[in-house]
């Protein structure tokens, strides 16, 4: 049991940030992450150890949020219009605006694009470990990765 409190320990705030890149809901996310690990924590003896252990968490957040995003409701128009409504300051709007065009191009990509960029840079993963959970060399996720780059600028030029 200590072992498993220190894997959650040492992997709880990347798994976090890995899911709220997906979810963009911190509520979410942090729901996300809970489940993560107490499914991790239910089946760590069919963990093979042939990608790191959090590879193998990310991996299990994604299915959690793949099930979610299914049962999951499309937003109302009332929704939009409460969070459009809301009270910011000039900055945070800007702030959020920015990252909102980023993540809309990053979500428009076609995988694997898509998922290496989000296994790249929000999962911190390194190349290797994407190779693995993709069942490719090590090469074929940096070449991946570069040109998924490549189509993320274009994409975020077009939303302009």
């Amino acid at each position: 049991m200590a072992e498993f409190s220190d894997l959650y320990e040492k992997h709880v705030q990347k798994v976090y940030r890995f899911l709220l890149m997906l979810t963009e809901n911190e509520l979410q996310a942090e729901e996300l992450t809970q489940e993560t690990f107490y499914k991790a924590f239910l089946h760590i003896d069919r963990f093979e150890g042939r990608s790191s252990i959090y590879t193998w968490l990310c991996q299990i957040g994604k299915n959690e949020w793949l099930q979610e995003c299914r049962r999951k409701k499309p937003v109302s128009f009332e929704t939009v219009g409460e969070i459009a409504t809301e009270n910011r300051l000039e900055d945070d709007y800007l702030q959020k605006n920015q990252i909102e065009h980023a993540r809309s191009a990053l979500l428009k990509l076609h995988d694997p694009y898509k998922e290496v960029l989000i296994l790249r840079i929000y999962g911190e993963l390194p190349f290797s470990e994407i190779a693995a959970l993709f069942n490719y060399s090590e090469s074929w996720a940096k070449v991946t990765f570069f040109r998924g780059k490549q189509k993320l600028k274009k994409e975020m030029e077009e939303l302009k």
